[in-house]
């Protein structure tokens, strides 16, 4: 989480960018890095990419491999972007991924990475969000399938005299140029109203890469209906007032300074805790609450592959009879606090790990995210309809990704623990242990044991569980709740006299209420 120290400190750094560093800065970049900043930073006006087109493709006569100072485009910027061109180049190069070149001119790349996301491909600031998420297609394509992309575009050119004289697939973003100067590609607005990329949705679509073609609608729906963080969010670096739209800066979590809800409501057990202070509650709010996903796992098969023969339980999976009380259990609590539920039945164990990476794409105009998982399990996974388990550490991973860093999130397992079968060794993970953080995993049951499920009214965990949460879900803090439910769900016993654990952990860092539910 940006500090408003730290958003000071960018907006500093912002402003101390002069024009003389641009030819250092030009210097310093390979030809590759340039054609991809041009492309970034020229590409929203047709005018202006023929120009830094014609450009390129005099430079790549000479600057293949090497510097490519004395190209003069970043000085060509500053005219047709006088007042923004500092913010709008440092996010360019952020995208690039010119740690270098951002270390040379005073900026720390986890401070910018924090900031700008460039790793997702549908959200930018200043940068035509068309433009990222076509930068982020050029990337994705080997270059062979670019030269299959160019070779489909100029069939359906009527004038083959239009044709670029240019044939290094490798730099897909100079065809791109190209295209949008001839009106071949419309970016639209900058919140890409009136955008017409059909020819590349076209080409995807009929070569089976599904991801770019998403990536793209994704980007023009998003950006047209307002909905990314963005909307609004404004960066001057050029004036030293710029730090008061930077901290409305939707991306930047900014603690709230409501005091927390004190209550005398004594019905739930709780833990003693300290006196919380300004800025140790995670700012939740209605509108924004956050994706409730929900994955319930009804019947399952085994999958044919003989490769993942090893993976599949000694018995073959149940149908989870009473599950769907639980689901609906789960979106009435939840909705009702303003999460946005999506609900899938029956994911193999690839769609189940696909969706949750898509939830958790989307969620970041979000200010939280609750993912529920309702399946068999095994000691430490889940299981797909296809009766291969999943890890539950990696789906952990993917949760605690950069998209959410610092929001919280709820991961609720409904699931046995058993420990019949041994699933692929552990993946071991480089990555900062703060990326961990913020998370809250609450599992139906201790490792080893099983969970208890009624046929027809449901399981234990999921039911008490949403009976705190409604009781006490913008009231108490979610692991206090979590202490009640470990409470009642133990002191509950079935036909046999069968008893049960839940068991919850968590890696928050501030205090996690639900926002206000709709009729409070």
């Amino acid at each position: 989480m940006a500090s408003g120290r730290q958003r000071f400190n960018l907006v500093s750094k912002l402003n101390n960018i002069h024009v003389e560093d641009l030819q250092y800065v030009e210097r310093d970049l390979c030809f590759y890095e340039l054609v991809s900043l041009g492309f970034l930073l020229f590409g929203d006006d047709r005018v202006a990419a023929e120009f830094a087109l014609q450009k390129l493709l005099i430079l790549s006569n000479t600057h293949k491999g090497g510097g490519c100072g004395g190209a003069d485009l970043l000085t060509k910027y500053i005219s047709l972007n006088p007042r923004n061109w500092r913010a709008q180049l440092v996010e360019a190069l952020a995208i690039v991924g010119a740690r270098r070149v951002l270390r040379k001119l005073g900026f720390d790349w986890n401070e910018l990475h924090q900031h700008y996301l460039p790793h997702i491909g549908e959200l930018s600031l200043h940068v035509h969000p068309l433009l990222k998420a076509l930068y982020r297609v050029c990337e994705r394509l080997k270059p062979a399938q670019a030269g299959q992309l160019v070779l489909r575009v100029n069939e359906q050119r009527k004038r083959p005299e239009e044709l670029l004289c240019f044939y290094d697939f490798a730099y897909l973003e100079i065809f791109m140029l190209d295209w949008i100067s001839r009106r071949i590609i419309i970016l639209g607005d900058s919140a890409a109203n009136g955008a017409d990329v059909d020819v590349l949705l076209e080409f995807f679509k009929f070569n089976d890469m599904d991801a770019l073609k998403t990536l793209l609608i994704e980007t023009i729906v998003n950006n047209a209906e307002k909905q990314h963080v963005s909307s609004g969010a404004h960066i001057s670096a050029d004036n030293s007032t710029a730090v008061a739209p930077l901290e409305n800066n939707n991306m930047l979590i900014s603690a709230t300074s409501t005091p927390i809800p004190q209550t005398g409501d004594n019905a739930c057990a709780s833990v003693r805790s300290c006196d919380l202070t300004m800025g140790e509650k995670y700012e939740v709010r209605r509108e924004r609450a956050g994706i409730l996903l929900i994955i319930n796992q009804l019947s399952f098969h085994e999958d044919p592959d003989p490769a993942l023969k090893h993976l599949l339980p000694k018995k073959p999976l149940k149908a989870r009879y009473g599950s769907n009380v639980d689901k609906e259990r789960l979106r009435n609590v939840f909705t009702d606090f303003g999460y946005r539920a999506q609900e899938f039945e029956n994911l193999t164990h690839l769609e189940l790990m696909h969706r949750i990476r898509e939830t958790v794409k989307l969620s970041f105009q979000f200010d939280s995210l609750i993912v529920c998982i309702l399946s068999h399990g095994i000691d430490g996974s889940v299981y797909g309809s296809n009766s291969i388990p999943v890890e539950i550490a990696e789906i952990e991973h993917i949760i605690t990704g950069d998209t959410l860093y610092a929001k919280p999130k709820l991961l609720i397992i409904q699931a046995c623990q058993k420990d019949e079968s041994p699933i692929s060794e552990k993946r071991k993970i480089n990555v900062t242990p703060h990326r961990f953080g913020d998370i809250v995993k609450a599992m139906s049951t201790v490792p080893g044991y099983s969970a208890m499920r009624h046929t027809v009214e449901g399981t234990w965990f999921i039911q008490e569980l949403c009976e705190a949460v409604e009781r006490f879900g913008d009231r108490r803090h979610i692991v206090d709740i979590l202490i009640c439910v470990n409470r009642k769900v133990s002191e509950r016993r079935g036909n046999e006299n069968e008893i049960m654990m839940p068991i919850s952990s968590n890696t928050l860092r501030k205090y996690f209420f639900l926002p206000p539910r709709s009729n409070a």
